[in-house]
């Protein structure tokens, strides 16, 4: 079963939209399916997850490596290195999330693969996931597909963000006038069709806010964003694990910065949105500083607006990508 915000497959804009697509564009189905997955420094944890997606789907996993370390490169290659069905890719520093991913995505294509799945490095395939995810990839070609999600005690059925206060919900509000509903970039399925009408990962975001601007672009493309209603992804990633790092703090405050200019269009709207939202986000890093007993929240809040090349160190395990 699919739950689509923007089309239901009942209605005659969903026929429409099925025919523009393959009668116009000809567009072909292809069972193929590339699995784009980011390491960092996670070798054991990311072999986990390549296992489950081996069992589950019959996949080219395209294995980006962001650690730019030899020593974690010499064990992701005695893991791999005689798996033909493993590529790996190790660039020479660490691109982030968006650029490591749309690096796998390029690498792909060129070898002619038409539909993709990112799956974060400590996330879980289920078993069963192989016949929503293929129904999803015929019914809704170049959507924007996302399965629930289990993380710890709590199910993600997507976020809800406020453009101009930067809150984010699991629950739908009541108005939804001034908020984006926008999935997760834990687990997020696509084919070529749905890049060559939204595009790739914005790469001026280095970690988060990634997921909810492709969103945006996906809604202003008229392109359908598409929530499975089966629970096949289980991620395991702590919400705490990086709690006032400066890394993390850094790249989740300039996130909202950049999320002010990249989903409006009036510029009005663009100031009143990073005004409304260094408001509240004044208050969330004086509380972190005070509760972490760290002035990185609040050093944060002041550089963020800056392009600074801010890099995790080692005790960042997984660069893998969720909420907090």
């Amino acid at each position: 079963k699919i739950n689509a915000p923007l089309f239901d497959k009942r209605n005659l804009a969903y026929h429409q939209y099925r025919k523009m697509l393959t009668s116009e564009m000809g567009f072909k189905v292809n069972s193929s399916i590339a699995v784009i997955i980011l390491n960092y420094f996670g070798s054991e944890t990311t072999q986990n997850c390549i296992r489950s997606v081996q069992t589950v789907l019959t996949p080219d996993i395209f294995l980006v490596d962001n650690s730019a370390n030899q020593t974690e490169r010499s064990k992701i290659m005695n893991i791999y290195q005689h798996n033909d069905k493993v590529r790996l890719l190790f660039p020479s520093e660490n691109l982030g999330f968006a650029a490591g991913v749309n690096l796998g995505i390029r690498t792909a294509l060129r070898e002619g693969f038409t539909r993709f799945l990112l799956l974060n490095n400590d996330a879980i395939l289920l078993n069963g996931a192989r016949e929503p995810l293929l129904q999803a990839y015929d019914e809704w070609p170049s959507a924007l597909i996302s399965p629930i999600i289990r993380w710890s005690n709590q199910i993600n059925k997507g976020y809800y963000y406020h453009k101009y206060l930067g809150l984010i919900l699991l629950n739908k509000p009541l108005n939804l006038d001034k908020w984006l509903f926008f999935l997760s970039g834990c687990s997020l399925a696509f084919d070529k069709s749905f890049l060559e009408r939204v595009g790739f990962l914005n790469e001026i975001f280095f970690m988060y806010g990634e997921d909810a601007e492709l969103c945006h672009r996906a809604y202003a493309n008229q392109v359908p964003i598409v929530l499975l209603e089966d629970e096949l992804v289980v991620h395991s990633g702590s919400h705490s694990s990086k709690a006032a790092s400066f890394f993390f703090e850094y790249h989740m405050l300039r996130a909202h910065y950049l999320l002010s200019v990249l989903l409006f269009d009036h510029p009005l709207k663009k100031i009143l949105a990073v005004f409304g939202k260094l408001l509240l986000l004044s208050f969330r890093s004086f509380y972190r500083s005070i509760k972490y007993r760290t002035l990185a929240p609040l050093t944060a809040l002041f550089v963020a607006p800056l392009p600074l090349k801010v890099r995790p160190n080692k005790k960042y395990r997984h660069q893998s990508h969720g909420k907090h």
